[in-house]
């Protein structure tokens, strides 16, 4: 599985709650549900601040849980606009919907999961083996976010996803084969995640402004 990162906004190191601390937000928990799902709350407080007695009311609930064939077609119109984009992945573009499942929607040992807020999907990531057989012990994964969502969140929440899925199901550690080096966003969310640059494929990546750009691999053990 080649891995290409699309990050949403990290927004600093600190993570989650870095980002919802400039937003006025903090976060609340982060639930385990069955089936490897989970939630992040995050919840704001008045303006007279916790310590001064304000109270905190909810004003964000994304659930991350396993893609059914029924949530395809509502990845699929971000999928095709970030392909048609350019920036971040080296895939077909003008795929028809048909066309582009195959390459998004996971099958076992494979997993693809969908980040849900109010009802509608906002950010996807399908993760599993980076190789198979004697390489089957390191992980991989890609990642899409809705861009009218981004800068929420949704990436770091969908990356925080994979590794505990990929140290749950016993991976030595995960790599990242192809992060555009152009591609800033996506490499400091996940530096900030615990990944390093570990090399980088020259000119190997053609990008729509910049020409020949590399490709970094980047790797976290687990």
């Amino acid at each position: 599985m080649m891995m290409t990162a699309l990050g949403g906004s990290s927004r600093g190191p600190a993570g989650l709650d870095t980002l919802f601390a400039r937003s006025g937000l903090r976060r609340i928990r982060t639930l385990p549900m069955p089936g490897f799902a989970s939630i992040v709350e995050a919840a704001a407080t008045d303006r007279t601040g916790a310590a001064g007695g304000g109270t905190a009311r909810m004003l964000r609930r994304m659930e991350i849980r396993s893609a059914s064939d029924e949530d395809w077609p509502n990845v699929y119109p971000f999928y095709s606009v970030i392909m048609a984009e350019g920036r971040t992945y080296a895939y077909p573009e003008a795929q028809t919907l048909g066309e582009a499942r195959a390459w998004w929607m996971e099958q076992p040992p494979g997993r693809t999961v969908v980040a849900v807020e109010d009802g509608a999907i906002v950010g996807s990531a399908k993760m599993g083996p980076n190789r198979p057989g004697r390489g089957s012990h390191i992980g991989t994964a890609s990642f899409l976010v809705d861009p009218a969502h981004q800068g929420k969140g949704i990436g770091r929440a969908l990356g925080e996803h994979v590794i505990e899925w990929s140290r749950a199901e016993g991976f030595h550690g995960i790599t990242f084969n192809a992060v555009v080096e152009t591609n800033g966003p996506a490499v400091h969310l996940w530096t900030s995640l615990g990944f390093e640059v570990i090399g980088t494929v020259p000119d190997a990546f053609d990008h729509p402004e910049h020409g020949l750009v590399g490709l970094h691999v980047m790797y976290r053990r687990l």
